[in-house]
């Protein structure tokens, strides 16, 4: 008969509660839905515990990854990024938020009629702050739109678009965004994503 198979250990540096565990089930429960979560499973207690206590090893670009996702290592890791996609000409929106380092998606939203692309980005940033609130993340947020980013300032919209019954839905998330910003506060950085360094914004739709 074949010996039982030797249990191992797992470090988890970045997650929920980073610390070294003797159970996968304990530890994944410590990744699961963390942007960037950084973790590794070793053969004995002993050696995890020196791993946990050294840090994690450096980032390397990986081969089968986008070229978005290499060149996003200049922007701020762990970190979310947030874009939306609108129909200039039927005005549908959609909006959405990934882990900036994988491209995992934590959030979309959508498709909203008779809106714009400024508030998809929007109400994006807000989700990602709301979300970032809700697991006790202080992750940096990023958008491409320098209009969303001073909405999100400014705490309130200044948009041309005209409220009408069709996109009645999506005001009332811009409605509910404002009041979420004028009644909490975030220490999460929301910054500029600087594509032309960077490379698109991994949240980008693709629809270009």
């Amino acid at each position: 008969m074949s010996s039982a198979k030797k249990p191992k250990w797992y470090v988890v540096w970045v997650g929920h509660s980073p610390g070294v565990y003797s159970t996968w089930t304990v530890a994944e429960k410590q990744i699961h839905g963390f942007p960037g979560a950084r973790y590794k499973s070793y053969e004995s207690r002993q050696e995890a515990e020196a791993a946990y206590s050294a840090g994690p090893e450096p980032l390397t670009p990986r081969k089968a990854v986008k070229k978005t996702v290499v060149k996003a290592h200049a922007a701020r890791l762990p970190s979310i990024s947030v874009d939306a996609a609108c129909d200039m000409t039927t005005g549908v929106m959609e909006y959405r938020g990934v882990d900036t380092e994988t491209q995992r998606e934590l959030f979309r939203m959508g498709p909203y009629q008779g809106s714009s692309n400024n508030h998809g980005e929007f109400l994006a940033i807000v989700h990602a702050l709301a979300l970032c609130q809700q697991h006790g993340w202080v992750l940096p947020i990023y958008t491409d739109s320098r209009t969303a980013l001073s909405w999100v300032s400014n705490r309130k919209i200044k948009s041309t678009v005209q409220r009408t019954a069709a996109n009645a839905p999506v005001f009332e998330l811009i409605d509910r965004a404002e009041k979420w910003l004028k009644n909490n506060t975030y220490a999460n950085p929301v910054l500029k994503w600087e594509t032309s360094d960077w490379g698109e914004n991994p949240a980008d739709f693709g629809r270009k």
